[in-house]
């Protein structure tokens, strides 16, 4: 059993262990029709294999992951659209102040 406040560096800890040593640490995702899935971290101990860490999912519902693509979406344009502004009003200071360096940008 793991704390909450370890759980996020315990499980990339687990999927490091994954990545550099697939031999002796195995991360296994199976996936069932009706939007349940289990992530399993096992351990190859040579001898027996031990689970060391079990991790449940559910699918989703689709609006809400509609709903938070739009809302980082939205972030995401409104944060091109105050770089675009502040791209003009740097652009017009330079070409107020030094127009031949504008033209070499």
């Amino acid at each position: 059993m793991i704390d909450f406040p370890d759980y996020a560096s315990v499980l990339c800890r687990s999927l490091n262990s994954a990545i550099k040593d697939p031999h002796s640490y195995l991360a296994v995702f199976v996936m069932h029709s009706d939007g349940h899935a289990r992530l399993d971290f096992i351990q190859n101990m040579e001898y027996k294999f031990v689970e060391l860490l079990s991790c449940n999912f559910m699918r989703t519902p689709e609006a809400a992951v509609r709903e938070r693509i739009s809302y980082r979406y939205n972030t995401v344009k409104s944060k091109l659209a105050m770089l675009q502004a502040r791209i003009t009003d740097v652009q017009k200071i330079v070409q107020a102040k030094n127009p031949s360096l504008l033209l070499q940008l």
